[in-house]
């Protein structure tokens, strides 16, 4: 037994003719699929129930007061709240709020046949808002929105676009008032424990401050420059204790020369001759000696109180001296006269010189008395000086020991004082941050109130849809009859594939490569093809009834269902 051999054969190329024969022979699977796909997309396009769409704008208006006077105090913009609105508008709880309120009640079929969250859904799918840019905006982002709602009842997807706005309004008020209620109440409530904390550092650095009088680092220089005072009045209190003791000592030289002179006076009147009698020439210069004597003390103590008080090398101190000296030298002078004259004298008359009256030796005698009290009397008062400033020297001392003290006591204070004093600068910095953050809070609160900030404002009315959105009956139509065409074409191509027979004579001469004499049509059983037309027929017209039914069906429920609904809403 011979196998059989499988191989295949490649087709000829259709020309224009065959694919008419190939239409004329399969005409039933495309006027079939077409016929279906009519009568299919008219029901449909009939049987679909009307949408609606409403829409609305609302724009965001602008900052009426600028931010340089009022710095806003809402963190994020008004796109991004709008966006935290959307989620929530659009959130299960608020579109279920939505359907189910008893002045809209939306989708009420489909409640009855699905559960709510299905419902919503539905509705979430039909809802949108969108941004968009308003003519005339200076900026690239959005400047509004725009709310659309679908629904087969006109009326109500009006009313729904509405409540929508509605919600959108009490959101961006609620929402700002919420936020600037709780910035205001955590401002406060800073503001409180900030100020608690204030008034906790002060009271710790006045407490330290007054346990430390003296003793604090900015005391430091005015203690320093305390102690350079009171080192300069020490010195200053050595230099004139030093004067002052210096000026005892010259007066206590005075006073002892006094009481030599008193000595002196004393021997000499005891010596004197009688020719010292008063209105003797002898008499005279003994007067004018003791003058001498007098005007040289006045101008010694002059000169003490000069030294006292001015240098060595003043004017008045140097022409005191030369005028001291001459007074000495004078005096001098005149003293070794007299002693000279008295000797010769004693010499020539060999007899004791006469006593000097009493009234001229009680005048010397007082003068020299009256020098030595006024030069105790100075002693006293330089001495008292002296005691005075030694008291003062040491008081002076003891303050500065003290002061010293406090100087090496304040090192040890510095750091823990500049940690209070920091502690107090940051408390009071971050107390009056919190005070112009509450200032600002109050003043935004009062701009919501007075709706001068970034607000919602309805730009365009929800709309009263006179014309359907959906269906678009003619698109459906069309499309139903170009895919059931288009499918009557692929069925007609997939029957002429798998037939494999030779269909006419262009086949027969490019498979056989045989000359062909003549041709033969086909014949068949009159009664057969009669039947068999008439089958055709019947089903046709079947189809035909069948199809006009359900369009004309289809056409009533649109005019009495749809329509009668579009007039009642």
């Amino acid at each position: 037994m011979v196998p059989a051999q499988s191989f295949s054969i490649a087709r000829r190329a259709l020309d224009l003719e065959d694919y008419i024969d190939v239409a004329r022979r399969h005409a039933g699977w495309i006027a079939g699929p077409a016929f279906f796909g009519i009568v299919a997309s008219i029901v449909i396009a009939f049987l679909l129930p009307n949408e609606y769409t409403s829409e609305a704008v609302m724009s965001i208006t602008p900052v009426q007061i600028s931010e340089n006077i009022v710095q806003s105090t809402i963190a994020n913009s008004m796109n991004e709240r709008i966006q935290q609105m959307t989620q929530t508008i659009e959130s299960r709880a608020a579109l279920g709020a939505i359907i189910t309120d008893p002045h809209l009640l939306l989708y009420k079929d489909e409640q009855k046949d699905l559960p709510l969250d299905d419902v919503i859904e539905i509705m979430r799918k039909h809802v949108t808002i969108e941004p968009i840019e308003l003519p005339g905006a200076m900026s690239k982002r959005a400047t509004g929105f725009k709310i659309r709602f679908n629904y087969s009842d006109r009326l109500k997807a009006q009313q729904t676009v509405q409540v929508l706005m509605n919600k959108f309004e009490e959101l961006e008020q609620s929402t700002q008032k919420l936020d600037q209620d709780a910035l205001t109440g955590y401002v406060s409530d800073e503001l409180q424990k900030a100020k608690a904390d204030l008034a906790g550092a002060n009271d710790k650095l006045t407490a330290f401050q007054q346990a430390n009088f003296g003793k604090l680092p900015e005391s430091t220089q005015l203690n320093l420059g305390r102690e350079a005072m009171l080192t300069e009045k020490m010195r200053s209190d050595t230099e004139q204790i030093y004067r002052d003791e210096a000026q005892v000592t010259a007066l206590e030289t005075q006073k002892a020369q006094a009481k030599g002179r008193l000595e002196i006076f004393e021997e000499t009147e005891a010596e004197m001759e009688s020719a010292g009698v008063p209105g003797s020439p002898e008499a005279k210069q003994n007067q004018e000696l003791a003058d001498l004597d007098k005007s040289i003390d006045n101008q010694k103590f002059q000169l003490e109180d000069l030294k006292r008080r001015y240098s060595t090398s003043y004017p008045d101190v140097k022409n005191l001296e030369s005028t001291l000296a001459s007074f000495e030298a004078r005096r001098d002078r005149l003293a070794d006269e007299l002693r000279a004259k008295a000797e010769a004298e004693a010499a020539k008359s060999k007899e004791a010189p006469k006593k000097v009256p009493d009234v001229r030796e009680r005048e010397l005698r007082q003068d020299v008395n009256d020098q030595i009290a006024r030069i105790e009397s100075a002693e006293k008062s330089f001495r008292l000086d002296i005691d005075r400033l030694s008291a003062e020297k040491e008081n002076y001392k003891k303050e500065s020991d003290e002061l010293n003290e406090t100087l090496k006591e304040s090192t040890g204070l510095q750091a823990p004082y500049q940690d209070l004093l920091q502690a107090r600068t940051l408390a009071d910095q971050y107390y009056n941050d919190l005070v112009r953050k509450q200032q600002l809070a109050q003043a935004n609160s009062q701009l919501i109130q007075r709706k001068a900030g970034e607000n919602l404002e309805v730009l365009d009315l929800p709309t009263l849809p006179q014309q359907p959105t959906s269906p678009n009956r003619p698109q459906i139509i069309g499309a139903g009859i170009a895919m059931s065409i288009l499918l009557g074409f692929c069925a007609a191509g997939l029957q002429e594939a798998k037939d494999t027979s030779l269909k006419n004579l262009k086949d027969v001469r490019a498979y056989t490569n045989l000359p062909v004499l003549c041709s033969i049509p086909m014949l068949e059983n009159t009664m057969l093809v009669k039947r068999k037309r008439r089958l055709t027929y019947l089903a046709w017209s079947a189809a035909v009834i069948l199809g006009a039914a359900a369009v004309s069906g289809a056409v009533f429920y649109y005019t009495t269902v749809t329509m009668k609904l579009e007039r009642t809403g």
